[in-house]
């Protein structure tokens, strides 16, 4: 313990005034309004990403849509040459959604079409 009080004292003060600007910053960090602004750009990035993959899943899924619907009515034509509805039928059976959204359709302009006309009323 050769140290003197005084160099000791002197060390505590250096130290003191080393840490001085990383305690103020480390408040800045910790202040209520901070930490809220921290938290809204946080909550607001990440629904920004998630509405973003909905976006993009979306769009994916309306492709797929659209080359199934494609894909059966080129191969509903071929059927009509060919009088072989084995490759349609595959292609509905295997996604049937493009069917089920003209089938919808086709019921929609019907009813649509019966209410205009006054067939709807007795």
């Amino acid at each position: 313990m050769s140290e003197t009080p005084e160099r000791i004292e002197r060390e505590m003060f250096e130290v003191r005034a080393r840490m001085a600007p990383d305690m103020t910053d480390l408040r800045k960090h910790i202040e209520p309004q901070v930490i809220a602004e921290q938290v809204k750009r946080t909550v607001r990035q990440r629904l920004q990403d998630a509405v973003d993959r909905v976006k993009a899943n979306l769009k994916a899924r309306q492709q797929e849509l659209v080359d199934s619907a494609k894909r059966q009515l080129s191969l509903a034509r071929e059927a009509g040459e060919n009088r072989d509805t084995a490759p349609l039928t595959d292609a509905v059976r295997s996604d049937p959604r493009p069917l089920i959204l003209l089938a919808i359709l086709l019921a929609v302009t019907l009813l649509t079409a019966r209410k205009i006309t006054g067939g709807g009323q007795e």
